[in-house]
């Protein structure tokens, strides 16, 4: 108990030092929390933007046209699939089924009259996206097309950029499955604007009907994208289904959000925060280390006089871990707080990056628009505090030894 109360009481004695260790500490700690919360908002909102604008929760494909789509970045129209009447019976059997929607995608070339761009079309079925994507409400100008209509939806950013508007007509000139070219005219029924930056500017939706008799595929389809209840149920789903459908097409597989390029790529995010937690523990061994040798420096004749007293080595090590140990837990909790209201705000208020510096996050690969919120992560609070309390124990030892190492007589004459 004596080591104990010399170790608190050491902390009061040298209070600058201690305030200033534990202050670094807690900014180390609160910048870790914020930027595990803001990570988690981006990583969250760019799940959310690309599943509920692109992706969807489950994905049936045939395997030539998913591997050709992901290595070689090419739309195959020799590799569709036909949604004949058994398979869209066994896609709506799956558990947690909510909506399904066929859809044709192929690269075109849109043209104002005047102007060119390469772009992603794709043919759908509107009443059936309808219950699978979110596009219904993002509409700016106008509105959806029947199925029967000769007529587009584009992001208001495309249209712009082409200076288009609603009732205008535009030319896909497209290449067809016999590797003929084609064109596709259509009036603009409507203009979206989401938080999908992809369907802004790069994306045309035309009926799934008119795109099929232009490119001469039949009743061919490229995927069709599944909602379900819960999409952490995905994977599960995907194993299940692809079991079924196998007896109907063996060409055919199913392909879960989870292992889409684009959330392979948003993981990646966690890389980066696993390196922020290494600098941040790094600056609280620093922060101790520094602490400690400082301390043992202006202590030498006390320590030479605990040693004269009968004191080992290992319980003047255990004073000075003890003492370093008690400003790891100040600095985490003083980070933990100020964290927790960090958080709050950022949950609250979000950030906007592009409205504070002009900055883009898209240009970084996030698939996001618009403000950025955080999220609350109690595992992140906790963590931080135990690698920080940790750490502090762990970076005192070495130099407790090495005060603790002295000549006792020669440490008593220090000066």
């Amino acid at each position: 108990m004596f080591l104990t109360r010399l170790a608190f009481k050491n902390l009061t004695r040298h209070r600058n030092r201690t305030v200033i260790t534990s202050i670094i500490i807690a900014f180390a700690v609160l910048t870790y929390i914020l930027y595990d919360s803001l990570i988690g908002g981006m990583s969250e909102m760019s799940y959310a933007t690309i599943l509920d604008y692109e992706a969807g929760h489950l994905q049936v494909v045939t395997d030539a046209y998913w591997q050709a789509e992901k290595e070689e970045k090419e739309l195959p129209l020799e590799h569709l699939l036909m949604l004949d009447d058994e398979l869209d019976r066994e896609i709506q059997g799956v558990e947690g089924f909510v909506a399904a929607a066929p859809e044709l995608h192929f690269f075109a070339r849109l043209s104002n009259g005047l102007d060119e761009l390469p772009v992603l079309a794709k043919g759908i079925d509107p009443e059936a996206m309808r219950g699978v994507f979110a596009l219904e409400k993002q509409f700016v100008e106008g509105s959806m097309f029947a199925l029967d209509e000769a007529k587009a939806v584009m992001g208001k950013r495309l249209a712009d950029l082409m200076e288009l508007t609603v009732g205008d007509y535009i030319t896909l000139l497209v290449k067809d499955k016999a590797g003929h070219f084609n064109t596709i005219e259509a009036e603009i029924a409507g203009l979206v604007h989401t938080s999908n930056p992809n369907v802004n500017q790069n994306i045309i939706y035309l009926p799934l009907p008119l795109v099929a008799q232009r490119l001469n595929v039949g009743g061919g389809v490229s995927k069709v994208m599944i909602r379900l209840e819960n999409k952490e149920t995905a994977p599960k789903r995907a194993a299940e289904l692809a079991g079924r459908i196998k007896k109907i097409d063996g060409r055919l597989a199913v392909y879960p959000w989870q292992e889409l390029e684009a959330v392979t790529f948003i993981g990646a995010a966690e890389l980066e925060k696993r390196v922020i937690f290494a600098i941040i523990l790094l600056i609280g061994a620093i922060a101790i280390i520094n602490t400690v040798i400082l301390a043992a420096l202006e202590r030498m004749g006390e320590i030479g006089m605990m040693k004269a007293l009968g004191l080992q080595n290992k319980e003047v090590v255990f004073t000075f871990v003890l003492e370093s140990t008690g400003i790891g837990i100040l600095g985490g909790v003083a980070g933990i707080m100020m964290g927790m209201t960090g958080v709050g705000l950022l949950a609250k208020y979000g950030v906007d990056f592009g409205g504070m510096v002009g900055l883009d996050i898209t240009t970084f690969g996030m698939p996001i628009i618009g403000k950025i919120y955080g999220v609350w992560n109690p595992a992140a609070f906790v963590r931080v505090f135990l690698f920080v309390v940790l750490t502090s124990l762990l970076a005192s030892i070495l130099p407790a030894y090495w005060a603790a190492d002295k000549d006792p007589v020669k440490t008593i004459y220090h000066r």
